[in-house]
């Protein structure tokens, strides 16, 4: 094999792995995920009063986030990306690692920390957006 192919065949092996850790999405992704992850961090830090109100807001925001995750699976799944490994896996770990921590605070949040969430939704909402928008197709 001489060193041209080589270069080659490293390159190939390069994308494949780049394909399989961050797959091409297609525009529409990335605003609906950055609706649905922000929406889902304003909604868990509503706050009501009510315990009862307050569990289903928090909820809401839980299957909200559930939905933007299960929005990018599916995408990998139709490009034949199945299973989280590598650096895929370690960031889904730390995502979920942070969903853990607003879940828990959200659940110990007051009507007086509400604009605290929707700030806090707005912010990861656009960061989602654009850390997603890099992967769009060109």
């Amino acid at each position: 094999m001489d060193a041209e192919s080589a270069r080659h065949d490293l390159e190939q092996a390069r994308r494949s792995y780049d394909a399989s850790a961050q797959p091409r999405l297609p525009r529409w992704a990335p605003p609906i995920c950055g609706l649905l992850v922000g929406g889902a961090i304003a909604l868990a830090g509503a706050g009501p009063a009510s315990g009862w109100l307050k569990l289903a807001t928090v909820a809401a925001g839980i299957l909200c986030a559930l939905a933007a995750a299960q929005l990018l699976l599916r995408i990998r799944s139709r490009q034949g990306i199945t299973g989280l490994r590598g650096p895929a896996r370690e960031k889904w770990r730390t995502v979920g690692i942070c969903c853990i921590a607003i879940v828990v605070s959200a659940l110990a949040s007051s009507p007086n920390t509400r604009w605290i969430y929707t700030g806090l939704g707005v912010v990861v909402g656009i960061y989602t957006w654009v850390a997603l928008q890099k992967q769009v197709r060109a």
